[in-house]
């Protein structure tokens, strides 16, 4: 089944979305899909052609990134998540699934908070659940980056930055991940630094939904994993095999089964 693209018009400027239609058959609710940064909705393709046929899909660019509108200012991740929920307001999505990745759990999270009315359950791939002395460190790991430069020093470093995020190189994933850093070069720090003045532990206690929290063994965040069930009763754990940030893409077929059992149970089918 082939992936759509279209964009959503919200107050901050249109997004950029992928999407495989809904079918007759297909009864399940929308499921909706937010990226990693600096990547984009593409990093989604291989989940939405594994559950293609099971219910409506949609993976969004966030603001900033891929072909969506670029935010002025220093957006805050309620302002992103505004412009994301607004996007689905466009496109007519009243009640759906939201799985997110790194990044894209933050906004998530403050989305399903924000509108439980809205959300029916939270899958978080890699999120952040830190303290504030924690999310200083990583703010600090992470830090800027490089703003190209006359000699084009900036290309190399970044290639070497997104090459070091995985054990094993994929050319093609490198590459694209690469394309993400470029076009996200003037916007890339300002969604980290959205994500690292939320407290997202206060956030996540406000979701009522379903929360299924995972983690790839070798993620970043993988060690504060089981903080999220052991602090809130409506969330599960689970650990997938190593993959470092690239789980939808590297570990695709597992990525989508555990999906599909865990929207089967809150769907009841």
């Amino acid at each position: 089944m082939a992936i759509k693209k279209g964009y959503a018009e919200t107050p901050g400027g249109q997004i950029h979305y992928r999407y495989v239609a809904s079918q007759a058959d297909a009864p399940g609710l929308p499921l909706v899909f937010l990226h990693r940064t600096p990547s984009s909705s593409v990093s989604f393709e291989g989940m939405m052609e594994g559950l293609a046929g099971s219910r409506p899909l949609y993976a969004l660019d966030t603001p900033g990134f891929g072909n969506s509108f670029d935010p002025a200012g220093n957006p805050t991740v309620t302002d992103y998540s505004n412009w994301l929920a607004a996007a689905l307001d466009d496109l007519g999505i009243d009640e759906l699934h939201l799985y997110g990745h790194h990044t894209g759990t933050h906004f998530a999270t403050e989305i399903a908070a924000a509108q439980p009315q809205r959300v029916r359950s939270l899958t978080v791939n890699g999120a952040a659940y830190l303290t504030a002395d924690e999310r200083a460190r990583f703010r600090q790991m992470v830090g800027k980056a490089m703003m190209p430069d006359a000699d084009g020093k900036y290309l190399a470093v970044t290639w070497q930055l997104i090459r070091g995020l995985f054990k094993t190189f994929d050319p093609d994933l490198v590459h694209r991940e690469f394309c993400g850093a470029l076009r996200a070069v003037h916007t890339r720090d300002k969604a980290f630094n959205a994500i690292w003045d939320q407290d997202y532990p206060a956030v996540l206690a406000r979701v009522s939904c379903p929360i299924l929290a995972l983690s790839c063994e070798d993620d970043f965040f993988a060690d504060y994993l089981q903080r999220i069930p052991d602090n809130h009763a409506n969330a599960t754990a689970m650990v997938q095999g190593p993959g470092t940030v690239a789980a939808p893409e590297l570990d695709t077929q597992n990525s989508v089964r555990i999906v599909r059992e865990f929207l089967g149970r809150v769907e009841g089918t």
